[in-house]
């Protein structure tokens, strides 16, 4: 069994952040390791983030790569330049496979990140990840583009981002994009691959992206090729959410068990 890493938030809804990458991980067969980054409390009125010390950081890596062989990795919600650039240090000289969900904003609510933030992400996370998987909404801050509405501007984007060094990404359309198709797009190396599937009248979207991520990189643990990962990843979430709970009638979190209740049936 690979020992498998999130460097995350933690949420308090437990739909998404480090909850949500450990539930996915477990589910998935892969053992979780995790390094907490901030503490995200989430009501009806917004996100309240507070930080860990990018020192404190530094220090559950240490206490894991130091221990523990991890050949493979995400980053999830960091939430301040510092601690961006404790996980860059802590990693680069590391030979592991990173996922980089690029989190800039919540659904629940937003969240204010400088611009030299994110040019620390694009020029030093992005560079060590194998893949990112930004929404519509990241992909466009990171690519630069004005907006992300077609097929075409997907793959520009993708192509931009490619760009800072991160061999592959995957672009999540989701609900975002109009139409009655949730669209995705892989840009692995110089090929494209898009995966489409009915959209889902839920609102147990809470930790969707989160468990996305998670769950490509718990594939890629267990030996299948980026493209199959998304794949599996993409019905894995599908189901989260087909299957999610309720927290009120506009919010709800995905269920990382919903696979397994599937398998029973």
């Amino acid at each position: 069994m690979e020992n498998v890493l999130t460097i995350a938030g933690s949420d308090s809804l437990a739909g998404g952040g480090i909850e949500a990458d450990l539930k996915t991980f477990e589910e998935l067969n892969v053992f979780g390791l995790s390094a907490l980054t901030s503490v995200a409390s989430i009501t009806p009125a917004g996100v309240n983030l507070s930080q860990i010390p990018p020192t404190v950081i530094g220090q559950q890596l240490d206490s894991i790569l130091g221990q523990l062989p991890v050949h493979f990795a995400k980053t999830g919600l960091l939430g301040s330049q510092a601690a961006l650039m404790m996980v860059c240090d802590k990693l680069q000289a590391t030979k592991l496979k990173l996922v980089v969900d690029p989190v800039l904003v919540f659904k629940e609510g937003e969240t204010q990140l400088h611009t030299t933030y994110i040019d620390a992400m694009t020029h030093n996370l992005l560079p060590l990840g194998y893949v990112t998987t930004p929404n519509l909404d990241e992909a466009r801050q990171l690519s630069g583009l004005a907006t992300i509405t077609t097929k075409d501007q997907m793959r520009e984007a993708a192509l931009r981002i490619q760009a800072f060094g991160c061999p592959n990404v995957v672009i999540k359309g989701g609900s975002r994009l109009a139409g009655d198709v949730a669209l995705d797009y892989l840009r692995a190396g110089d090929q494209d691959y898009w995966f489409t599937g009915p959209k889902i009248n839920r609102q147990t979207t809470d930790g969707a992206g989160c468990t996305f991520s998670a769950a490509i990189t718990a594939e890629l643990a267990n030996g299948q090729s980026l493209p199959a990962a998304v794949a599996a990843a993409k019905t894995f979430v599908r189901l989260g959410i087909t299957h999610g709970v309720a927290i009120s009638a506009t919010l709800g979190s995905v269920w990382q068990g919903a696979s397994r209740q599937e398998e029973t049936k």
